[in-house]
């Protein structure tokens, strides 16, 4: 017991004093020369919300997982945390025992996270202070895929989660997906990567929607663990110069962190340059099962997410090759398989996964089925559920690109 609580003790110290370097260490950039980089990779951190907890422990794995890139290279974390005694502030990890985090940046005044204009304000800062070759971006936080609120007291939903008041809530600003994409494409720079660490991200709407930002879009279409990714085995591979092992890498990595019994994280990567042919491919085999008036069931589809309102669970993230392989015909939905397969250049199958927290598995998954990456398909029970899907869908590109509104939605 003694031997156990001196392990115990060590361990939150250890915990502290990082903390403490956290907080107390600050360079002044403005007087640095920072030489220009193979790749500097910025983490944004809205935590400003129930994550809070968890925040100082994934820097922490953070800074583990610095130690393995190359030191001219650049991991940048911006934070904003649920704490009336800090602002948010921008840190620059380092292989460094003495001062493993620097504060590069501290901000005046609080703001919220799902600002658009404040996050651009953060990614261009860092770009510019801190050049390279290519960058990359992780999103950690909340995550709601493409979902967009009607009930403006119930605001936004997609990132960037902020409650606004410093407390431990969920209560608070979203920052939906294409204001996401605005605010990235008025950036210096576009990205090799977008890592999004948040739940049911791997949607071909949020996609679609940020194929002119970033290269590769590396995300899961389920509900993530609540500690989130393992970084200190992910840090290292973000900063592979091959793509196809950065990605790969990325996915095995966090693929092989159990989170239940017999279940990991499903987990996909997106090659944005083949999204125009991937929704024209879905254009004509969606014309082709409404045109010949096939009866829609999503009874048994597989499905990454449920909007739970009293008793009722809405359904909304169905697996989007599940899907077409029940209602297309099968010459046609072979043809429009190898383009799906031309996109998701990686993609790791599960079992079970979490929605809302709770663990299903009232599907049958096998590897015909299993595509790695939801699609929304409008339904009329939509129109009387509590959002309403049919209309927030219409707010992203990839509703036009396919044709939803010539086959009736």
């Amino acid at each position: 017991m003694h031997h156990q609580y001196m392990k115990t003790m060590k361990k939150i110290l250890c915990l502290l004093a990082t903390s403490l370097l956290l907080l107390s260490a600050c360079s002044d950039s403005s007087n640095e020369t920072i030489p220009t980089a193979k790749r500097t990779v910025i983490v944004y951190m809205a935590a400003e919300n129930t994550l809070s907890g968890s925040a100082q422990s994934d820097i922490n794995e953070m800074i583990q997982g610095v130690k393995n890139i190359s030191k001219y290279d650049n991991l940048i974390v911006f934070v904003d945390r649920a704490s009336s005694k800090e602002k948010p502030f921008i840190i620059r990890l380092r292989d460094n025992e003495q001062q493993p985090a620097d504060t590069i940046r501290k901000y005046e005044q609080d703001f919220l996270t799902s600002d658009a204009e404040k996050m651009k304000e953060v990614i261009s800062w860092t770009m510019n202070h801190y050049p390279a070759d290519d960058y990359g971006l992780v999103i950690w936080g909340h995550g709601n895929g493409w979902v967009i609120m009607n009930n403006a007291s119930e605001s936004r939903r997609a990132i960037a989660l902020d409650n606004g008041s410093n407390a431990v809530s969920d209560k608070g600003q979203w920052l939906d997906i294409p204001d996401f994409r605005k605010a990235l494409a008025s950036l210096p720079h576009s990205f090799k990567f977008i890592f999004a660490d948040c739940c049911n991200m791997q949607n071909v709407e949020v996609a679609y929607e940020l194929k002119d930002v970033t290269e590769y879009y590396i995300a899961s279409p389920a509900g993530i663990p609540g500690d989130g990714a393992p970084y200190e085995t992910i840090i290292p591979d973000l900063f592979l110069y091959d793509d196809v092992l950065m990605y790969t890498k990325t996915c095995d990595d966090y693929y092989a962190k159990t989170d239940h019994e017999n279940g990991h994280l499903p987990i996909s990567a997106v090659k944005t340059k083949e999204l125009p042919s991937l929704a024209s491919a879905t254009k004509e085999i969606l014309h082709k099962i409404y045109e010949a008036n096939t009866s829609v069931n999503t009874d048994g589809l597989i499905y990454y997410y449920s909007y739970s309102v009293s008793t009722a669970n809405e359904h909304i993230m169905y697996d989007m090759n599940d899907f077409l392989l029940r209602h297309a015909d099968k010459t046609d939905y072979l043809k429009w398989k190898q383009t799906l397969d031309a996109v998701l250049v990686a993609n790791k199958k599960s079992m079970k996964w979490e929605t809302q927290g709770t663990l299903v598995w009232d599907f049958t998954i096998t590897e015909e089925r299993f595509g790695g990456i939801s699609m929304f398909v409008p339904l009329e029970r939509y129109n009387n559920t509590h959002i309403k899907y049919n209309e927030g869908i219409k707010k992203m590109a990839w509703y036009q690109a396919v044709g939803w509104s010539a086959l009736g939605w």
